[in-house]
């Protein structure tokens, strides 16, 4: 069974490749006002099935997409360079994160750990 990720309306559907073991909270301004809780994977791995009111904002582009549904505005995944918390230079490699909040599974998403990243001062 695969592990699906739905905005509230249902615009936008996103196939995982696994389920995700963990989450994090990033406390940069984006991520906080947005209500983003990510999971992350490759550029490629998650599918996406339907992004029928899809739009991205990007306060830095192209470096951050922020996608988002426009019916319904939940914030749904993003496409970032993949930062190290051990170097703050800008990586050419990029991820993608998947927000947790918008998984039909809502057990699943209750029960994974949470790892809190201070992106406010890391950035």
């Amino acid at each position: 069974m695969s592990t699906i990720a739905t905005c509230y309306c249902g615009g936008t559907r996103i196939e995982l490749p696994e389920a995700p073991t963990e989450a994090t909270q990033c406390t940069c301004t984006w991520c906080t006002k947005s209500g983003g809780l990510w999971a992350y994977y490759d550029v490629g791995g998650p599918r996406i099935l339907s992004d029928t009111y899809g739009a991205v904002y990007s306060p830095v582009s192209p470096l951050h997409e922020h996608h988002f549904c426009t019916r319904c505005g939940c914030t749904t995944y993003g496409v970032s360079p993949d930062y190290s918390l051990e170097d703050t230079a800008v990586p050419e490699r990029k991820k993608m994160a998947i927000n947790v909040k918008i998984l039909d599974d809502y057990e699943l998403m209750q029960s994974l750990p949470v790892n809190v990243i201070d992106g406010r001062n890391l950035w």
